[in-house]
């Protein structure tokens, strides 16, 4: 049985004040609060804004979601574009999947020059894409590429923005939480998925596991429920599954392809199970984009406790405003403090005090 990690220390703490009404922060920004609270340093979010000022020992710094002062306008937008991550990893010598960037002035027939020169399955994602919005996985057909990538690029209205197409790597998902110099936590980022019992259908499997008072119809928060859709059905059908069929005693049923929390995934910490290497390559990650000092880190490899070379890994993506919820409130494994890690990576003196 998952370990029951409660929560309810979160949800008793002060409630942030100086927001326009119906603009609250997130819920990683409030663990940051909460952790400044139990450190002593003080906070003030500035009126009508979600900028917060952080103060301790008569030093002033500043944060926005989990993007603070230390991380530059460089490191950002290095975060925000994905084909510009990946150009800087490459050139830190770090394995990303093999891809292209298409641009909106790009024709259909370079789309498909582009489908062609890539092994299959392959991944269509919006370059500045978050959550899982608008990713297509698993496409092998250049019908299903096209409506992928028209669907992609209808995620943002930027002209800056593209979208990506790259091989699927094969392997498990994880997000690592680190800074430059170390890693705070690792966790196992399992697709949405329902164990059966060999009577009920997965259907009331799904309703059952949303039942679990730790999750909530909010994307943003730790865990979320399971909403059946399109993406869901189909994902059923290829598998010949229908919402009316009965899973086996103890099979595991996926019911999403992506992996992510915030379309109903399990966060599962491995913080103490990675390999030396896998840390060491998440924080050469976050070193090889100029100006980020806090960084979530999309690390997928065939195994995580194994020295990783470079044909067993791939890292995805990074995000310079990681959610770091899930760590804080794991579906199963042991909480990590990394709203804590947050306060003393902007004041390196109050770790040393400690």
């Amino acid at each position: 049985m998952p370990e029951q990690i409660p929560n309810t220390l979160f949800y008793t703490t002060t409630k942030p004040q100086g927001l326009a009404d119906g603009d609250p922060v997130t819920l990683s920004t409030r663990l940051i609060l909460k952790a400044a609270d139990e450190l002593g340093v003080h906070w003030n979010i500035l009126p009508n804004t979600k900028i917060i000022e952080l103060s301790y020992q008569g030093v002033t710094k500043y944060f926005r979601y989990q993007i603070s002062t230390e991380t530059t306008d460089v490191g950002f937008y290095s975060c925000l574009d994905k084909s510009i991550t990946s150009a800087l990893l490459t050139n830190a010598g770090i394995s990303v999947p093999q891809g292209f960037h298409l641009k909106t002035s790009d024709s259909e027939k370079y789309w498909l020059e582009v489908f062609a020169a890539l092994p299959k399955p392959v991944v269509v994602k919006p370059t500045t894409g978050n959550q899982g919005k608008e990713i297509t996985l698993g496409v092998e057909d250049e019908g299903v590429y096209v409506h992928a990538v028209k669907k992609a690029f209808l995620f943002s209205n930027d002209k800056e923005s593209g979208v990506i197409v790259e091989s699927q790597f094969t392997g498990k998902e994880y997000r690592i939480i680190a800074s430059r110099k170390k890693v705070i936590a690792v966790a196992y980022r399992m697709p949405a998925n329902v164990i059966g019992d060999g009577v009920q259908t997965i259907a009331d499997l799904i309703a059952v596991k949303n039942s679990d008072p730790r999750r909530f119809d909010d994307p943003n928060e730790s865990l979320v429920t399971i909403k059946i859709d399109d993406h869901v059905l189909e994902y059923l059908s290829d598998q010949r599954l229908e919402l009316t069929s009965v899973p086996e005693k103890d099979k595991r049923i996926f019911v999403r392809r992506n992996s992510n929390i915030s379309t109903g995934g399990d966060s599962i910490d491995v913080t103490d199970k990675i390999h030396p290497s896998v840390g060491e390559l998440a924080i050469k990650a976050v070193n090889a984009v100029p100006g980020l000092d806090f960084a979530g880190v999309d690390f997928m490899t065939k195994n995580i406790e194994a020295e990783q070379n470079s044909d067993s890994y791939r890292i995805i993506e990074i995000n310079s405003s990681p959610g770091f919820s899930i760590h804080e409130f794991p579906f199963e494994g042991k909480a990590r403090n990394a709203g804590r890690e947050f306060i003393y990576i902007s004041f390196p003196t109050l770790v040393a005090s400690i």
